[in-house]
């Protein structure tokens, strides 16, 4: 039987990291977890689900937060916890999984088989594929872009105290612009593959 491998991918918004995931899980015949994780924690609870979606990766808003010790009353906050949560059991339960976000290099820091990347991409490819994917202008597109990279770049920092997308936070940092992110995942598949052989 193959050792555990736990693999996660930050990434910046429209850099492909989401389909990245997706081919290295094919790849490698391992599940990969991005939204899942608020569809299984509330799978039944349909109005908490959709809570947990409008809250997913946001940062907390402190004028509307307060934490007394170690309870906080925020919603971003707790969803966040229960996101962790969720990804600690996963990976307790002996299962090789791809986590996609929610701080979750953070959240499996210092277990063994754990491999954490950090996907990027030139500014420019990445509003180019945002605006052809929901269809909007240039303007907008690059307005959203600045707009989840912000709000990624809180969230990260306010669970983990780090600063997001910084080198000393991966083990491997990718720009998915220099070969597409079919021939990307292709090139990291025999990486994680030899990393995950090793004794």
């Amino acid at each position: 039987m193959k050792k555990q491998i736990l693999i996660t991918i930050g990434r910046e918004y429209g850099s492909g990291g989401h389909d990245l995931a997706a081919l290295l899980s094919q790849r490698l015949g391992i599940r990969m977890l991005d939204r899942e994780l608020i569809d299984e924690l509330w799978k039944n609870d349909p109005e908490m689900q959709q809570l947990a979606q409008q809250y997913d990766e946001r940062p907390v808003n402190r004028i509307l937060s307060r934490k007394i010790n170690e309870f906080d009353n925020s919603i971003p906050h707790n969803v966040a916890q229960r996101q962790f949560d969720m990804i600690r059991q996963i990976a307790d339960s002996g299962e090789s999984a791809i986590f996609v976000g929610r701080c979750a290099d953070y959240a499996l820091a210092g277990r063994p088989g754990l491999l954490r990347i950090f996907c990027r991409a030139d500014l420019s490819l990445r509003i180019r594929r945002i605006e052809q994917r929901h269809n909007l202008s240039k303007k907008k597109a690059a307005l959203l872009v600045a707009k989840t990279d912000r709000h990624r770049r809180v969230y990260y920092h306010h669970h983990t105290g780090q600063f997001w997308g910084h080198s000393s936070c991966y083990d491997l940092t990718v720009n998915t612009g220099m070969l597409g992110v079919e021939k990307t995942a292709e090139t990291m598949e025999a990486f994680i593959r030899t990393f995950w052989e090793q004794d």
